[in-house]
């Protein structure tokens, strides 16, 4: 029985009970429903073919930051893909994403492929996604990049119809090398090159450590109640998948994230969980944060588009099993004037453009370039 239908199953047999009861019985059954269709992906998923991707993402991850290095510090060709220049691209994204595209084709050609710098065609294309897809931000932190601030990564994750099962991210790092692959599969554990890594372990935010957060924090979000203050030290680096390596190898002791794209995410988000940390979200519609599982818990009812997996959005806490649910569950969004102005523009505005249908996300966010 798939989730859905043995939540629609539960639903029935508890319509009589007290709204708290119901609650708690229809949880029970949401957990059993996820580690039972976990189970099934698990057993169709091959731990020899999830080594292997592994392996050959470790390689190309290395290879995309010898491209990176021989681009970063000089003068390069950069682009915009909006009108008010903040979201530049430049020769190093698509240099970095042709070779990861080419090199993923050439040992596995019947895969997928979703990358954020792409044809105005592959942007979309309603073809249905494959099952196995290799989720691409060739260069995550790109405005960092370009004015020659070493805080970048490329990452690479690998989804099987939506689960999180490999990842690789290569990021700049003082070593005779001059940075490092994290690189994990599910079930595998995580990994620095050779070295384990994990999240930082603590009961509760210790404010001498690192945490981070979106560049808007303190303005449209933060800490309530006996948080406020005392959360940590408070970093913004510009690149999400560098946070995210950086909560997984335990530097940040937790991050929050407002609006990510799939490939912002898709690898670090399986770096922190392998690291023993979860992934706090809620999706579209929901209120309550919950450990993510499926990126696109749909996928086991209707295979999506490529062109509706580039709309994917979602917030994001992460860090430490214990950590990362107190935090998601004490911050609160405050007022914002302009929050409230567009919430009482909205109908005029939906009269002149109807838009497109996207997951939640949280106000103000935008996604780290």
């Amino acid at each position: 029985m798939s989730g859905v239908c043995l939540l629609k199953a539960t639903t029935r047999i508890i319509a009589g009970a007290e709204p708290k009861l119901a609650h708690a019985i229809l949880e029970t059954y949401r957990r059993q429903a996820k580690l039972s269709l976990m189970s099934s992906v698990l057993q169709l998923w091959d731990d020899a073919l999830a080594e292997e991707i592994e392996q050959h993402a470790v390689e190309i991850a290395r290879g995309a930051g010898r491209i990176l290095a021989g681009h970063f510090g000089k003068k390069i060709e950069v682009e915009f893909k909006d009108e008010h220049e903040r979201d530049p691209v430049t020769a190093a994204d698509k240099e970095t994403q042709e070779y990861l595209t080419a090199e993923i084709l050439k040992r596995f050609p019947k895969h997928g492929i979703l990358g954020e710098e792409g044809t105005k065609e592959e942007k979309e294309s309603e073809e249905p996604a494959k099952d196995i897809l290799w989720v691409l931000d060739p260069l995550d932190g790109t405005t960092n990049f370009m004015n020659g601030l070493p805080v970048f990564a490329s990452s690479i994750g690998v989804l099987y119809r939506g689960w999180p099962m490999a990842a690789a991210l290569y990021l700049p790092w003082p070593t005779n090398d001059g940075g490092f692959v994290l690189h994990c599969h599910k079930g595998g554990g995580c990994f620095a090159d050779d070295e384990p890594v994990k999240v930082y372990e603590s009961d509760e935010p210790v404010p001498s450590r690192l945490i981070g957060v979106p560049g808007y924090f303190g303005v449209g979000q933060g800490f309530t109640g006996k948080l406020a203050g005392k959360a940590g030290e408070v970093r913004t680096t510009g690149s999400i998948a560098y946070e995210l390596a950086m909560t997984a190898r335990g530097v940040l002791q937790y991050a929050m994230f407002g609006a990510p794209r799939l490939w912002d995410m898709a690898g670090g988000a399986l770096a922190v969980v392998e690291a023993g940390g979860t992934v706090m979200t809620r999706f579209r519609g929901e209120k309550r944060w919950h450990p993510m599982g499926c990126l696109v818990p749909s996928w086991e009812e209707k295979t999506p588009t490529m062109k509706e997996l580039r709309g994917w959005m979602a917030p994001l806490v992460v860090g430490n099993q214990k950590v990362a649910p107190m935090i998601a569950d004490n911050v609160k969004r405050r007022f914002s004037l302009s929050s409230q102005i567009r919430k009482l523009t909205w109908p005029l505005r939906k009269r002149k453009k109807k838009p497109e249908s996207k997951p939640e996300t949280e106000p103000d966010a935008g996604s780290k370039t």
